[in-house]
Parts: structure tokens; sequence; C-alpha cells
């Protein structure tokens, strides 16, 4: 049974309990059979007997879950209590923790249906939900390393550009100082390595690893074959780096040796489909080579990009990938890396082999939900507000009925470790003025600076923290950041914040219980509270510095490092 433990014991049960959730995660994920299925899975499913498209998001994901409940026999978890939720949903649309001025107001509002969704809507429609989804996009797509492309992220976000959208202009790399800054950093990065630029497309926007058939068909995949791999690498193969800048021929063909030694000519292709007609590649003479070079010479000395090729390559990929007939690879995609951000757990795991023999959890629900983001616009916002609104996505991350089911049920609220952004900014949002940013504390634009102002406070603390994986751990520099760093001294704990406030209760009761919702969004239980009241008065003798340690322990505590 793993339940929600106090923090006085969380810590000692960590490694235990991280590597049941871990172990469980593995229930119901991958499986392949060597001999390859007849269809894909997408092509058994009957669309017509798929919800209305007029059917609210949180309704057909409630449908399909309790009825995958429903025949495994299984009770899902209650609904979580509010504060838990409203911290959950905190560190999903906002990427921090609220602080007590603000989880007064959102208590204020009661429990229902529709003040939840009117707190949905608030926080989606808030700036603070633009930085963190772009946020959150650049580690999809730079593992959080790109600085240039975070710019055209937060851009195309705060612009309510749509998924599709962001994924023209990445791959067509046209760069625009006002309105696509730095868009061409993720082909910049990655043109010397046009296998690593190939397959880094396939998997962030397509979902699919293609790597594997590099030398040789796939073993368990029958579709993925070295014509599939190569194929996909055609797109990227008159991409090249021209002095910092991209550049694309409008000539050149891709050629590999097949298993049997073979050379064979690639056409170009979309993940193993007919050959798509272009027109022909016309090889240079020599001295138009030679002109050519001359030409971009000038480019790089005048640093300048050179100018888009006349047919483009890349630009073929992008209509492929959006058309009609393709776009289940698109959008399945970020349905399911949006869906695992939010759940902890893809429909489809691992992430990257969303291919037709790997059927996911809920297939007719991932069915229904690509068509939807499609038909919006690849809006997701909409998809992010349906999966929050959920009676799903709501539910308590505790589990008292014996084993905990597996992940793939999406019975009990799976938690997560805090991300890079999500617990450095927790950790200055925590330790502020308690009544910092409640409504009434000022106007709602003075309010927002307040906010960037202090997100922007808590960039510095991001490197300190690993973006968590499957196999995830406490890392050493984590550890020794909140034990010696003289930021997290002078910062969090220098009294003119949490620590000044709880200076100004009278007794220790009320210092915890301060401490509990302004770190914790909860009530202490009384076992915390007679434990840390017979702390406090060892140090009766120094309370400035029993207060300080008792906001240390409870900011560097397992309660507080996980999303529950």
């Amino acid at each position: 049974m793993i339940s929600r433990p106090s923090p006085l014991r969380f810590p000692l049960r960590l490694p235990i309990v991280v590597s049941s959730w871990f172990a469980l995660a593995t229930a119901g994920g991958l499986s392949l059979s060597p001999c390859g299925a007849e269809e894909a899975w997408w092509d058994r499913i009957d669309e017509s007997q798929l919800p209305p498209a007029t059917t609210p998001i949180a309704e057909v994901i409630d449908r399909y879950l309790d009825e995958g409940l429903k025949r495994r026999e299984v009770t899902p978890a209650t609904t979580a209590p509010l504060e838990t939720r409203l911290r959950r949903l905190m560190l999903d649309l906002h990427g921090r923790v609220p602080t007590v001025g603000e989880m007064d107001a959102y208590l204020a509002a009661g429990d229902t249906p529709q003040a939840w969704a009117g707190l949905v809507e608030r926080l989606i429609a808030a700036p603070a939900f633009d930085r963190h989804l772009a946020n959150e996009l650049n580690w999809l797509l730079m593992d959080g390393q790109g600085s240039d492309f975070q710019k055209y992220l937060d851009l195309a976000v705060a612009q309510k550009r749509g998924w599709d959208a962001v994924f023209r202009e990445t791959i067509t790399g046209q760069v625009d100082p006002e309105a696509r800054p730095g868009v061409d950093q993720f082909l910049r990065q990655r043109v010397a390595d046009t296998d690593r630029l190939a397959n880094d497309v396939s998997v962030r926007f397509f979902g699919v690893n293609i790597s594997c058939a590099q030398c040789h068909d796939h073993p368990y995949v029958k579709t993925w074959t070295q014509d599939t791999y190569y194929g996909m690498k055609s797109f990227f193969s008159r991409t090249f780096d021209n002095g910092g800048y991209v550049g694309e021929r409008e000539y050149g063909l891709v050629s590999y040796k097949t298993t049997a030694n073979e050379e064979k000519a690639a056409s170009l292709k979309f993940f193993g489909g007919e050959a798509l007609p272009e027109p022909p590649s016309v090889e240079p003479s020599e001295d138009e080579k030679k002109a050519e070079r001359a030409r971009l010479e000038e480019y790089k000395k005048n640093k300048q990009a050179p100018p888009p090729a006349k047919y483009s390559r890349r630009a073929r990929l992008v209509e492929a990938g959006l058309a009609p007939e393709q776009e289940h690879w698109f959008a399945r995609s970020i349905v399911n890396r949006t869906w695992d951000r939010l759940f902890g757990h893809g429909l489809v795991m691992p992430l990257d082999q969303m291919h037709g023999e790997n059927e996911p959890s809920h297939p007719e629900l991932m069915q229904w939900l690509a068509r939807d983001l499609a038909a919006h616009d690849y809006d997701l916002r909409r998809l992010v507000r349906g999966i929050v609104t959920s009676r799903a996505w709501q539910r308590d991350s505790q589990w008292e009925s014996g084993d905990r089911p597996p992940l793939s049920l999406f019975a009990v609220a799976h938690p997560r470790p805090l991300t890079p952004r999500q617990i450095a900014q927790s950790l200055r949002f925590a330790a502020m003025d308690p009544e910092s940013f409640a409504p009434g504390k000022g106007k709602p634009e003075e309010i927002e600076q307040r906010v960037l102002g202090t997100e922007r406070g808590a960039a510095s603390y991001e490197r300190w923290f690993e973006r968590p994986g499957e196999d995830f751990q406490v890392s050493v520099d984590e550890a020794l950041f909140l034990s010696n760093s003289p930021d997290v001294q002078s910062q969090l704990l220098d009294g003119s914040g949490l620590v000044k406030a709880l200076e100004a209760k009278t007794s220790p009761a009320e210092q915890i219980r301060l401490a509990s919702r302004a770190i914790w969004q909860r009530e202490p239980s009384d076992e915390e509270v007679s434990l840390l009241s017979s702390y406090l008065d060892a140090r009766s003798d120094r309370p400035r510095d029993g207060l300080r340690q008792l906001v240390w322990a409870m900011l560097s505590s397992a309660e507080f490092r996980f999303n529950h």
C-alpha cells in the first residue's frame, strides 16, 4: 500500500516508494510481437462509434477511463482534497506552488465544478501559464538548452500560435527578429549530424524513434525498415550550416547500403508511405557549384542567412506531416506528451514508440483526443483545460485498497517529481511573505510584475536540479545546494519573508500552521504540531534560528519535492 506519509516520515521511505512507483510504471506498457500486426491499431478503431465532436474533452476522458476501470473491476481513488488539487493545478499550469494568500482566495470560492472550471480558466488566461508552457515545450524540443529558441517559444505561445504553427516554423527555420526570433536554433543545434536531426524530429514531433532502422529493418515493427529511415532522413539531406546559419540546397539525393550490401537510392517518404512527388534533383555543373560557394561565403562574411530554397524538402515534410491522411502521427504525439506531463504516464509508453503496433492503453480515447486537437487548430490550451477539469486528473494519490493498480489505468494520481523550473520557483514563492499575490494586494498589472520578478529571481536555482526521468533520484548537486548554498540562507531564510511572518505569530502552534500552509499548502496534523512545537521549544533561546531551521526542513522535504 502506498499512502501519503507525513513529511516527518516521508524522507525515510522515499527510495522504496519511488522504486515501487517506477516498477508499476512498466505494467500495461509496450508489447511487441515479432511477427507484427496485420494493421495499425488506429485502423482497427470504428470512427463512427467515437463520441461526437461536440462532447467536452473532460467527459470523453472520464468515459473511456471509467470503462477501462470497470472492465478491470478496479474502483478508482476518490477525488483528492481541494488543497491537494489546488497545489497540483498551480504546479501544472503555472509551474509553482500557490502562496497562502492565493490559496485562501481559491478556497473561498468553494469546491464545486463551476468554481473549479472558473479557476482553471483564470489560470490558463494568465501570462504565467504561457511562460510555463513555453518552458515545457523548450524541454520537449531542446532538452531545456535552447536559450535562443526559448525566445521564439515565449513569443509563439504568448501569441497563441497552434502547435502546428510551431512545427512549421521550427522545421522551415526562417528567422524573423520580430515574429520568429531564434527559431532556427532547433536546426542549428543538429545540422552537423543529419541522422540526429532526422531522428530528433521523428521523436519530438511525431513520437517515433526510427534510429533502430538506420542499419537494419526493425526486428519487431515490420513497417520500420531502412527505407523508412532513409526516406525520413531525405527531408534533411540538403540542409547545411553556413557560418552559424541554416541553408538548404535544391539538389542532392540520399543513398544507403542495405543489409545485403546493395547500394539503394532513398525516395522522399513520410514514415514509410508512398514516395512523395518532387522536382527532379539536377546536379549543378562545377562552375555553378563554384559560384554557389562564392555566394555562400559572401553570406557568411556578412553574417546573413542564405535565402530559402525555392523548393524546400523541409517544407515538404511539414506539408506531409500535417496532411489529413497523416496527421495522426503529429496530433497523437503531442497529445501523448501532454497527457504524460499532466498524469505522469502516457497513453502510449514509451513516449517515442507511437507506431501502429504499440497500442495505447485507451486507443479510442487517444484517437478522439488527436482528432479533437487537429479540429481545433492544435490549441494546447484547450487540451490542457480538458485534462485538468476531468475527474480522472483530480483523483487522489492515496491508495488504500491493496496493491496499487498499474499506472496505465489512471485509477489513482501518480506522484511526480517536480521539474527544475517547478522546484526552483516553488522554493522562492513558498519562502515569501505568505500574503504575496493575494487578490486585493495591488492592481493586476502590479501583481503580475511581482510574479514575473519572482520567477526571474528563481531562474538561477534551476541548474541545481535534474529533469526527472524514469529512474529519478535526488542528485548530489541538489542536496548540496539545499544544504550549503548561500542563496538558500540569504534569499529563502533571510527573515524578510516567511520567517518574518512566522516571528509575528504568538505561539509555536500558529507558527507551524502558517509554515505548513505556506510550504505544503495544507493544515498540519496534530502529530506534526506536537513534534515541531517540541523542536521550537528546545530552541527558545534562539527563536529565529529555530524558525529558519523549521522552514528549511519543510522546503527540503520529500513532500515538497513531489507533485502529488
